[in-house]
């Protein structure tokens, strides 16, 4: 377990001198020896020196308060060594490798990976008991002005996710937990987990699933302001644009394989760079970048990072550069052309062509450059820029400046009503029912959620002036979501985190409360404190706390699954017939 030098023993007195019952002087009963392992101390024997009652022995026995601050009782790993190996893992978001590598260069303690493992789940469990403990004092803070509560989840493909309820405006994570899918019956419970600590939200904010808007229900009827995310708006409003004839688009160029060819094209190109004539595709003769520039741009277009879809349409913008390529081609490869360049821009424009010769192109790119006019105007009347979308860069959205964005809010709404009389006479008389244009599209998602879009309520303080409004997107989850995924790829090591998601318990959430300061106050006072608190935490709240889940999966399920399938593949070879269930039981897991 440690290197370099032997173990030191340390004795622990209990410190009581009289009976904690009835008042009687304590005896001698016993002494016990451990090895413990401490960030501080390193490894060392406590031996502890138990006392009992001089009266009667029945009363409690006391042990050492001094052993109990350092290490938990009937285990061997400190507290301190226990934050260290947490924060290392879920703050500074190192892989357990490098945990291990540097315990042992600072403090001569040597541990296996699941030793590291076993360290972060119980960091993480005392971290959300820690959270439970102090939820009072953290309730007191947000009822003082008020808190927004906003409601996301993530999950991949169906298998399941994490539920994340967040205050807005301080962004603190309330309450985080594994959910099998999104429904109401999953996500009911949370929010109301919520409510019971830190009391009623001034405001939900979520997005325009039924689920979500069935589970705050009851919070909208005891007066609880509900909200729908403007982002989530806006999506949903370019998807019934743009899914129908952007899929048919995407099939059409998955099709035609013209994509794949364009890169092969590129790497032919590149062999013109190189002296080995053998390997030129288009014959002798020069190629100039110009050329290769064209191609990359067709396929990649100028660099920059899209964003998520229906805020950019790769399939269209990707067929739209191939459609201006012959022009491109004539400013960037200025005649004269030697014949290689002649040969391979012959190539590239054949390769285009295919794309032109499929009569349903025209149909789904006319469908959507009309519906992506439409969406242009309504994101430009709500003003959602770059820097408010999921994944955009922050450092170049709006001015934290509450009284300025209480006053665009208002601004936009008032630009949203006067919008919406333009469209009512753009349709005339369109069934809005079923309607078939993008105009009379946009205009039945405004009527249906035009009230949940506007009116964030705002807190002031004692002179009156606003230092906080409710947030209208629930970019706070979704930068949330997207940070966990950076973070969770540092600390995995590998691109992929379909499983990864899936297991990662849901405590982590609460980790990213410690990034701040006001909360880290409510909590411990300081992360150098952070050991003693949870060394604080009474033992029977820990031992009934939730326990970890890495994943949505029935595992018992799973287990008699395989049980049925190992003892039928068993028994496959033989004519017997199990006579009941109770012959293929699974063995009982020992927890």
């Amino acid at each position: 377990m440690t290197q370099g030098h032997p173990f030191a023993l340390i004795d622990f007195m209990a410190e009581a001198e009289h009976c904690s019952v009835c008042g009687a002087p304590l005896n001698v009963l016993k002494s016990t020896v451990r090895l413990v392992i401490t960030y501080a101390q390193g490894a060392f024997w406590a031996r502890e020196v138990h006392k009992v009652c001089s009266d009667d022995s029945s009363h409690p026995v006391e042990k050492s308060a001094a052993l109990a601050r350092i290490v938990r009782p009937r285990q061997r790993f400190g507290y301190d060594l226990i934050v260290y190996v947490g924060v290392a893992r879920y703050l500074r978001y190192k892989q357990r490798s490098e945990i291990r590598q540097e315990l042992l260069d600072k403090r001569s303690i040597e541990l296996s990976t699941g030793t590291v493992s076993n360290l972060c789940d119980r960091f993480l469990l005392y971290l959300e008991v820690l959270h439970l403990v102090r939820s009072p004092y953290l309730k007191a803070v947000l009822q003082e002005h008020g808190y927004s509560l906003h409601l996301d989840a993530t999950s991949d493909h169906g298998k399941g996710g994490l539920f994340l309820c967040q205050d807005g405006i301080r962004n603190w994570v309330l309450c985080a937990g594994k959910i099998e899918s999104e429904s109401e019956d999953r996500l009911k419970p949370f929010i109301e987990r919520t409510t019971e600590l830190f009391g009623d939200p001034l405001a939900t904010v979520r997005d325009l699933g039924v689920p979500g808007k069935n589970a705050v229900a009851h919070l909208e009827e005891r007066g609880v302001l509900d909200f729908v995310c403007h982002y989530h708006f806006l999506s949903r409003v370019g998807q019934r644009l743009f899914d129908n004839p952007y899929d048919l688009l995407r099939s059409i160029i998955k099709q035609s394989r013209v994509r794949t060819d364009l890169h092969q094209l590129q790497r032919d190109l590149k062999q013109y760079r190189k002296i080995d004539l053998k390997k030129r595709r288009f014959g002798p003769g020069n190629i100039r970048e110009d050329l290769r520039a064209l191609v990359h741009w067709i396929i990649q277009g100028d660099g920059k990072k899209d964003a998520p879809y229906p805020f950019s349409l790769p399939h269209l913008t990707f067929f739209q550069r191939s459609q201006q390529a012959r022009q491109k081609a004539e400013r960037w490869v200025a005649l004269p052309r030697t014949r290689a360049e002649c040969r391979a821009l012959s190539h590239l424009f054949s390769l285009i062509g295919r794309l032109e010769k499929d009569k349903r192109v025209k149909d789904a790119v006319g469908r959507l450059e009309v519906g992506w006019q439409v969406f242009t105007e309504t994101r430009e009347v709500l003003r959602l820029t770059d820097a408010e979308l999921p994944r955009g860069d922050r450092r170049y959205g709006k001015l934290d400046i509450p009284q300025l964005e209480a006053q665009r809010l208002k601004q936009i709404e008032q630009d949203v009503g006067r919008y919406l009389d333009g469209l009512r006479q753009r349709i005339g008389n369109e069934n809005l029912t079923r309607p078939t244009t993008p105009h009379g599209i946009t205009l039945k998602y405004f009527n249906k959620y035009r009230d949940k879009l506007f009116g964030h309520p705002v807190i002031r303080d004692d002179d009156g002036q606003i230092i906080a409004i409710v947030e209208r997107t629930n970019n706070k989850d979704e930068h949330w979501f997207g940070a966990q995924k950076q973070q969770l790829r540092r600390r995995v090591g590998r691109a992929h985190l379909g499983r990864d998601l899936e297991d990662q318990p849901a405590q982590v959430a609460y980790v990213a409360n410690l990034r701040r300061p006001d909360c880290v106050r409510i909590l411990c006072g300081s992360l150098d404190n952070l050991s003693n608190a949870f060394a604080n935490l009474d033992e029977q709240t820990l031992n009934e706390a939730n326990p970890l889940v890495r994943s949505n999966r029935d595992t018992a399920l799973q287990k008699r699954v395989k049980a049925l399938l190992q003892h039928f593949e068993k028994d496959s070879d033989s004519d017997e017939f199990p006579l009941d269930s109770a012959q293929i039981a699974p063995r009982p897991t020992i927890v």
